[in-house]
């Protein structure tokens, strides 16, 4: 699947087991930048161009990592915050957001991942009953904060009236999975790719962006 995207650059979430994220990388004939995490939920960067830089930010507050690098003159971030459908859950991501766009927040140019929370004027659909959330609840502020942050949401910019929902495969009911743009990259296509179910629990979320003159 990764090699029919053929993606310049590729962020992974739950790459838990750094040897098989190596393989992957090494298949596809990309260098890999691998953030160990706060828990056994890693993250890793993917790229065919080369990096110029890289720091693994893992912050205290975080449950898992923030992995950046540069490549080609951009600043590209990846984290994944922490779970949990409750209402109760909700104010350790918003923590963990306010954090992030504390460290990286005026540098990015871009911040993609698994932000288990939806766009603020998201539709979501019904649950399946394993995922044990309240009637007509859903994470919502730690995506507004980030858009108060001056990031775009790529998918929500170029496709206002499409579902876009990412989790879970079988029973899609919630876009989890964004890729943010800062003011210094215009995001010229941004996608889901649906036929990719089987490579994960999450579809990905595929972007074609460049620097602005």
């Amino acid at each position: 699947m990764l090699r029919d995207l053929d993606a310049d650059v590729v962020a992974l979430q739950e790459a838990n087991e750094r040897a098989a994220a190596e393989r992957l990388a090494a298949a596809l004939g990309m260098e890999i930048v691998y953030g160990e995490a706060n828990s056994e939920f890693a993250v890793a960067w993917l790229s065919r161009l080369p990096i110029a830089r890289a720091a693994n930010h893992r912050l205290p507050v975080l449950d898992k990592t923030l992995l950046e690098i540069e490549v080609e003159g951009l600043r590209l971030a990846t984290t994944h915050l922490s779970a949990g459908r409750l209402p109760e859950d909700e104010p350790h991501r918003v923590e963990e957001t306010r954090a992030i766009l504390a460290k990286v927040g005026a540098t990015a140019d871009l911040l993609a991942g698994d932000f288990n929370a939806v766009h603020p004027s998201d539709e979501i659909g019904v649950p399946p009953p394993e995922e044990q959330v309240p009637d007509g609840y859903v994470s919502r502020r730690p995506v507004e904060l980030v858009l108060q942050g001056g990031f775009a949401d790529c998918f929500r910019e170029l496709h206002p009236d499409a579902r876009g929902w990412t989790y879970a495969t079988g029973h899609f009911w919630a876009r989890f999975d964004f890729v943010f743009a800062s003011p210094r990259v215009a995001c010229e296509r941004c996608a889901i790719v649906d036929d990719a179910a089987g490579a994960s629990d999450h579809l990905p979320v595929v972007a074609d962006v460049r620097g602005r003159e």
